[in-house]
């Protein structure tokens, strides 16, 4: 491989000579790091962006990895951020560059097609799902009946290798199993996320689901997605976090729960493909709301019954928006149930952004 010497300016005051290979985007690697807020995990000075070697800018701040790879998991590359927003890779291809050689030439390689893991392995951490900790607290408060339902008809399992964390598996629109989320929870149902203890695991990363965890080609898809071909008239109403999915189906069953699996997740040009044709609506947590907002046009490309519901934020005080609740959070407090979290939609054709009161909800 060639490999050539340029100069970048990573932060504003230095200079430094690097090395760089073929691809014009890589994770900054400059001395002393310039780490920022990581958007999925909130944990200050994590999150390693990605730089222009051209420019030697920062993307976007929001596009890079956390260093809590098996706590967090977030990694957001600039061909995500490119796929979600086209408009600007055609604007980079005209900024100065800073370069002492000419662009190298971008590295095309064969399409991958997604990795799959087996059915049966779902299946197992299944039938095991009422040791799981998060089973247990939504059985106090719904009953195991519900709980049951709602853990099957979403594929959540139980791992016991984690302290009987669920396993919350991405399972497509076609039946094929793309990975699953192992994450613990604490007996009040809210994840546990202490430094010095292992609270996150992807399944494909596990010796004992995949063969080869190297060669593995993780793809997500929504969590959720197995449900848009067996509800192909049901409004998709998409939140962040797996948990809130299955809360919300529980509360709104009406509605077709999936969920984005991170701030940014699923929200993206390729995996919201199977969105195409619904009528979809986002319910972003308290603080990613703007995040969201700015993936409404590339949704519209795909199917162009879509808004955003604004009815939480219009009725977060101060101490929850600090505290970054989301749909499950109001949805479990007894006093903000009392009014529908949903606003009220448009007439088919005509939807704008939901800014309605608590006092309707979508029809």
């Amino acid at each position: 491989m060639k490999r050539a010497y340029i100069y970048t300016t990573p932060h504003p005051t230095k200079i430094r000579l690097t090395m760089t290979n073929d691809y014009r985007y890589r994770l900054d690697n400059s001395r002393p790091r310039i780490k920022v807020t990581c958007p999925a995990c909130g944990r200050q000075k994590k999150l390693v962006r990605y730089i222009d070697t051209q420019t030697g800018r920062f993307l976007a701040d929001h596009v890079g990895k956390c260093d809590r790879i098996f706590k967090c998991g977030y990694h957001y590359t600039p061909s995500d951020y490119f796929r979600d927003h086209p408009w600007l890779r055609e604007a980079s291809s005209w900024l100065p560059s800073t370069s002492l050689h000419q662009r190298a030439p971008q590295r095309v390689g064969p399409i991958r097609t997604p990795s799959f893991i087996d059915t049966g392995l779902m299946n197992e951490t299944v039938k095991h799902c009422q040791s799981s900790t998060l089973f247990r607290f939504l059985s106090s408060l719904w009953g195991e009946d519900e709980a049951m339902r709602l853990f099957r008809l979403y594929n959540v399992g139980a791992s016991s290798r984690m302290n009987d964390a669920a396993v919350f598996w991405q399972v497509d629109i076609n039946g094929c199993i793309r990975t699953g989320k192992i994450m613990r929870y604490g007996n009040d149902g809210h994840r546990i996320k202490e430094d010095g203890l292992v609270n996150f695991m992807w399944a494909h990363r596990m010796k004992s689901m995949v063969d080869n965890t190297e060669d593995f080609n993780l793809v997500q898809c929504f969590f959720g997605e197995h449900l848009l071909s067996a509800y192909p008239d049901s409004k998709v109403m998409i939140v962040e976090s797996e948990k809130s999915a299955i809360i919300a189906s529980h509360y709104y069953p009406q509605y077709l729960w999936l969920a984005s699996g991170g701030c940014c997740g699923c929200l993206n040009q390729t995996a919201s493909q199977v969105l195409k044709g619904r009528e979809v609506w986002l319910v972003p947590d308290l603080d990613a709301e703007n995040r969201w907002r700015s993936k409404l046009a590339m949704l519209r490309t795909i199917t162009p019954t879509v808004g955003i519901v604004t009815a939480i934020s219009n009725m977060a005080t101060p101490e929850q928006r600090a505290a970054k609740l989301d749909i499950a959070d109001f949805l479990l407090d007894t006093a903000s149930r009392n009014n529908p979290i949903v606003g009220a939609a448009d007439k088919a054709g005509q939807l704008a952004e939901c800014r309605e009161d608590f006092s309707n909800k979508i029809p």
